[in-house]
């Protein structure tokens, strides 16, 4: 009873901070929401959340990768995924994927993230953009001063769950391999908004908090009544 309730607790508690980390990113674009294992569980893997063949260890925390709503900036360098796939950008330790396209022009015209990251274009390359005219078509080709110079790399995972969470809204391929979308889908001058529902977190939260506090009872009262009993049993 000891073992279980203590789990409890400790799984309760990891679900609770789970949830706390999801609302305080409720308005970080392209964030996606993080689920704790016991979660996944209990949805039984429902449509958006990361799937995986590999059975999950029970501290893991698995990824919601569900669109957020596409809000409009009307800024040239915000991009959106209008379906499945990530950008593909290159950093320091080697490619990284988001869904977050909101990027910035550097000194060589290279279109990168806020960290530096520069985006990826099909067939690879750094995507670069030569000319004050220019402009994204719908499936990701580059038109610059009037000629396509390029397109932007949509990737995709058969097994997403391996993907692992890094800092600025980047996950990592993990062992993964990225297959690039045939047929991307891309709108300029939107950024996709995180994907966390208050609402709900506030509510999973709030169920967490009530489990820990009666597994805490739960083991309250199983010490208190081995406590009694000790009592007796030295009384004989």
């Amino acid at each position: 009873m000891m073992t279980l309730a203590t789990g409890l607790i400790s799984q309760e508690t990891r679900r609770v901070e789970t949830a706390a980390q999801n609302i305080a990113n409720v308005a970080t674009p392209g964030y996606k929401r993080a689920i704790a294992f016991e979660e996944v569980l209990a949805s039984g893997r429902a449509n958006g959340i990361a799937s995986s063949t590999t059975p999950l260890p029970p501290s893991a925390i698995a990824t919601d990768f569900s669109a957020g709503k596409l809000i409009h900036t009307g800024n040239p360098l915000d991009f959106s995924i209008t379906g499945p796939g990530f950008f593909e950008v290159t950093t320091s330790s080697g490619p990284a994927y988001t869904r977050l396209g909101s990027f910035q022009r550097d000194a060589d015209g290279r279109l990168v993230t806020a960290q530096g990251a520069a985006l990826q274009a099909a067939g690879g390359g750094d995507v670069v953009v030569r000319s004050n005219n220019w402009h994204v078509e719908r499936d990701g080709t580059l038109v610059d001063d009037g000629n396509p110079s390029t397109a932007i790399r949509i990737a995709t995972f058969a097994d997403p769950a391996k993907l692992t969470r890094g800092e600025g809204g980047l996950f990592h391929a993990n062992g993964a391999q990225p297959v690039d979308i045939e047929q991307p889908r891309i709108v300029q001058g939107f950024v996709e908004s995180s994907n966390v529902s208050v609402g709900h977190d506030m509510m999973r939260m709030m169920e967490a908090m009530r489990r820990v506090e009666s597994g805490q009872k739960l083991v309250h009262a199983y010490d208190d009544m081995v406590g009694t009993v000790l009592q007796r049993l030295g009384d004989m």
